[in-house]
């Protein structure tokens, strides 16, 4: 008895496999070609939603530079309406923050500042946001509004601006022993603070020798 199966005997067993078998491997390949079209479509338009959601951006930030506010805020609107769910979004909010500011519609600078803390974002955007928006409170005279703001745990990279604001705040409200520990704080926070000659003549002015490190 010949071991190997003839050629005829192979066609019939082909046959027959692919009569139980064939429907369900046309499945898998209509699945398997329409998972990988539907991949690199969801690619391709990702790629597109990041590349018109730049466009924007850079079309946002030469407004600002230019002084060009008006056009600068409907770009920004566009970043927010249409891209939320890119980085730019985030650079958005602080960019109409800036120009709220500037203009003094502080109102509205709260407002962008408050969505980027809202949005659980990365925790370096989520202090940024939350020093500028106290800074903001306290141009206002919101000042216990603004302690509060920085009264979360940050990461030490910005112990030195918290601190210091904290200080700022201290001082407006006419607490000077708060505002000499925290300006202190500040002096020995590493890394150092990013003007240190200003918060040495802030301490001067409440009495303070310069700190030893």
């Amino acid at each position: 008895m010949n071991d190997f199966v003839t050629d005829d005997e192979q066609v019939e067993r082909i046959k027959k496999w692919w009569s139980d078998n064939g429907s369900s491997v046309i499945a898998g390949l209509v699945i398997g070609i329409g998972g990988l079209y539907g991949w690199r479509y969801w690619v391709d338009y990702k790629a597109n939603v990041a590349a018109e959601a730049s466009a924007h951006f850079s079309s946002m930030v030469s407004y600002v530079e230019s002084n060009k506010n008006d056009e600068a805020i409907d770009e920004a609107y566009k970043i927010l309406d249409n891209y939320s769910s890119t980085a730019y979004a985030e650079l958005a909010h602080f960019s109409l923050a800036r120009i709220y500011v500037e203009s003094r519609e502080y109102d509205k600078a709260e407002q962008q500042l408050q969505a980027v803390i809202d949005a659980k974002v990365d925790i370096p955007l989520e202090m940024l946001a939350r020093k500028r928006l106290a800074s903001v409170l306290l141009q206002q005279s919101k000042l216990d509004q603004s302690l509060t703001v920085l009264d979360v745990k940050f990461p030490k990279q910005f112990a030195a601006a918290f601190d210091e604001l904290k200080g700022d705040i201290f001082v407006a409200q006419g607490n000077t022993d708060s505002a000499r520990e925290a300006y202190q704080r500040a002096r020995l926070a590493q890394p150092a603070a990013a003007n240190p000659q200003f918060l040495q003549q802030k301490m001067d002015d409440l009495g303070l020798s310069g700190v030893n490190s």
